[in-house]
C-alpha cells in the first residue's frame, strides 16, 4: 500500500471518530433529522467532515443505543427527529476535554521534534482556542460579557499563534539557506551526487 493511501485510511478513521462528537455537537443546538445533521456537520466543519447517509445512520444508531441521543419517529413527515439527552452532553463535553488533552500533547511533541531535528529552533506554541471554544462551546449558561472576553483571548492567542508561526517560518527560510549554502560550498555529501 501506498504512502498516500496509508495516509488517506488514517484520515477516513480520524474523522470517523470525529463524527460522534460532530453528531452531539451539533444537537446542541436543538434537534434536527439525520440529513439537517449531515449538512450541519458539513457547515460547521467548513467541509472537513463530510458524512455520508452510509455513515450518519450507523453512527446515530450508535449513539441512540448509548443513550446519548433519543430519536423520535414522525410519520406524517416521514422522518426521525434526534435529541441529544443530558447523558450525551455530559459525555460531549469529557470528549472535548480528552480532545484538548490530547491536541496538546501532540502540538507540544510534534514542535520538540522539530527543534530536535533542527529544523526550528525550540518554541513555545500557546494553546490557541481551548479556554476560549470550552465556554463557546461547554457553557451554556455563559453571559455575553463572558462570551466576549472568550473571544478577544481567542483574538490575543490566535496573534500570538501567528507571531510563532512567523517566526518558526523565518527558522526554516535560515536552516533552508543554509543547507542550499553547504551544498553550493561542497560541505555536504549530497553535493557530490
Amino acid at each position: 500500500m501506498e504512502p498516500t493511501e496509508i495516509a488517506a485510511k488514517w484520515k477516513d478513521q480520524m474523522q470517523k471518530g470525529y463524527l460522534k462528537m460532530a453528531v452531539l455537537l451539533v444537537l446542541m443546538h436543538g434537534p434536527l433529522h439525520g440529513y439537517e445533521i449531515m449538512k450541519e456537520i458539513k457547515r460547521w466543519t467548513l467541509g472537513i467532515i463530510t458524512p455520508t447517509a452510509g455513515g450518519i445512520y450507523p453512527a446515530l444508531k450508535e449513539l441512540e443505543n448509548r443513550h446519548l441521543i433519543r430519536g423520535k419517529w414522525l410519520p406524517e413527515e416521514r422522518r426521525k427527529i434526534y435529541h441529544i439527552t443530558s447523558e450525551g452532553i455530559e459525555v460531549f463535553k469529557e470528549a472535548v476535554e480528552k480532545h484538548f488533552e490530547l491536541t496538546s500533547s501532540i502540538r507540544r511533541w510534534f514542535f520538540q521534534e522539530l527543534a530536535r531535528l533542527e529544523i526550528i529552533d525550540e518554541v513555545d506554541l500557546p494553546p490557541v482556542m481551548e479556554s476560549t471554544l470550552k465556554i463557546l462551546l461547554l457553557k451554556e449558561d455563559a453571559s455575553l460579557k463572558e462570551k466576549i472576553e472568550a473571544l478577544r483571548r481567542l483574538r490575543q492567542s490566535l496573534q500570538s499563534t501567528v507571531n510563532v508561526l512567523s517566526k518558526i517560518i523565518r527558522q526554516i527560510g535560515s536552516r533552508e539557506e543554509e543547507l542550499i549554502w553547504k551544498i553550493k560550498r561542497g560541505l555536504h555529501e549530497d553535493a557530490k551526487l
